[in-house]
C-alpha cells in the first residue's frame, strides 16, 4: 500500500520547519510506503533549506517547486506528481497526533469511504472568549462538520484514495489562498460528493491549526469576509447556476445594509470583529462578485464535473 502526503506552501519557512518537526513523530503504519510531497509554491525563502534538512527514517522526501501561483495549483501539481493508493493533505501550519496517517488512512484502506475529513482544532493560545462557531471556522477549525456522514472537508486535514481523481480530478485554480482566496475545498469536497464518493467521518483524528496571530485583526477578518465572498460568487454562478438578474440591486442593497449596520455599531477593537458585520460584508462582496462573474460563460455543468471550456483567471 502507498501513500502521498501532501503540503503546499509558500514563503512560511518557520512554520513549515514545525509542521514537519511534528509529521516525524507520526507513527507509520505497517507495510506502508509513504512519500512526503511538499509543493513549494514559488517561495523565496528559506523553504528549500528547512525541506532539505528534514530527515525521516520512513518517508521519502521530494521537494516539487510550482511557480503557478496558488495552493489549488499546488494541489494540482500534486496530484500529478503523486503515484500512491492515497494522498493525505495538510497544511504548512499544524501540528499532527501519532495516529494521524493510521487514523485517516484507515477509512480508505479498508473500502469505507472515498475520501476523509480529518478534523482541526484551532490552537488553545489563539482562542478567545469572543469567537463564535463562524470565527471558529473561518480559521479552519471543523467544529461546524457534520459527525457521522460529513458532506465536505477541510483542506488542512484530508485524506483521498487516487481513484476519485478519475472522475474529480483537478482543483479548480480560480479559488483558494493565492488566487479568490477561499471555496477550494468546498467545490472539490461538493463534487466528490455529487459524483457519488463517500466521505469518511476521522473528526476525532485531529490537527491543532496554528495559524499567524494577525489573522484575528479586525482588517484580516472583514479582509477574509470579502474575499469569502468573492470565493463564494465564483462557486455560485460557475458550478451552482446562479441565476444572472437583479444583480445591481442585491449589489445596492447590501452595500445599504452594511453601511445602515456601521452607522448603528460603532467598534473600536483591533482584535476580533462582530460575526454580524462579517455576514454583512461576505454578502455584499458576494453579490458584487456574482455581478462580475455574470458576465463570464459558466465553467461547469450545474453540480457537474465537466468543464464547460477554458477556465478564466
Amino acid at each position: 500500500m502507498r501513500a502521498s502526503i501532501v503540503i503546499v506552501t509558500r514563503n512560511r519557512a518557520r512554520h513549515l520547519a514545525a509542521t514537519l518537526e511534528s509529521l516525524g513523530g507520526v507513527g507509520m503504519p505497517v507495510d506502508l510506503d509513504c512519500e512526503l510531497l511538499v509543493i513549494d509554491n514559488g517561495s523565496e525563502d528559506e523553504t528549500a533549506a528547512v525541506v532539505g534538512s528534514f530527515q525521516s527514517k520512513s518517508l521519502v522526501v521530494r521537494h516539487v517547486f510550482e511557480e503557478r501561483r496558488g495552493k489549488s495549483a499546488g494541489m494540482n501539481r500534486a496530484f500529478a506528481e503523486a503515484k500512491s493508493d492515497f494522498i493525505l493533505s495538510a497544511d504548512d501550519d499544524v501540528r499532527f497526533p501519532e495516529n494521524w496517517i493510521g487514523g485517516m488512512l484507515e477509512p480508505l484502506a479498508a473500502g469505507q469511504a472515498d475520501a476523509v475529513a480529518g478534523g482541526v482544532v484551532l490552537a488553545d493560545e489563539l482562542r478567545r472568549p469572543w469567537m463564535t462557531t463562524m470565527h471558529r471556522a473561518w480559521l479552519a477549525d471543523t467544529c461546524w462538520l457534520e459527525r457521522g456522514a460529513p458532506k465536505s472537508y477541510v483542506g488542512a486535514n484530508m485524506a483521498i484514495a487516487r481513484h476519485v481523481l478519475d472522475k474529480v480530478p483537478q482543483y479548480d485554480e480560480a479559488l483558494g489562498p493565492g488566487a479568490l482566496g477561499y471555496g477550494d475545498d468546498v467545490l472539490f469536497s461538493s463534487q466528490l460528493w455529487h459524483a457519488g464518493y463517500r466521505i469518511a467521518d476521522a473528526l476525532d483524528v485531529c490537527v491543532v491549526h496554528h495559524p499567524e496571530i494577525d489573522r484575528l485583526t479586525k482588517k484580516s477578518w472583514l479582509d477574509a469576509a470579502w474575499s469569502r465572498g468573492l470565493s463564494r460568487a465564483h462557486v455560485g454562478h460557475h458550478w451552482e447556476h446562479w441565476p444572472c438578474r437583479g444583480g445591481r440591486l442585491k449589489t445596492a442593497r447590501s452595500a445599504a445594509a452594511l453601511a445602515w449596520w456601521r452607522c448603528r455599531n460603532s467598534q473600536t477593537t483591533t482584535e476580533g470583529c462582530d460575526e454580524s458585520e462579517l455576514r454583512l460584508v461576505f454578502e455584499h462582496a458576494t453579490a458584487v462578485g456574482h455581478l462580475s462573474e455574470s458576465k463570464h460563460a459558466r465553467n461547469y455543468e450545474k453540480n457537474g464535473l465537466k468543464r464547460l471550456g477554458a477556465m478564466h483567471g
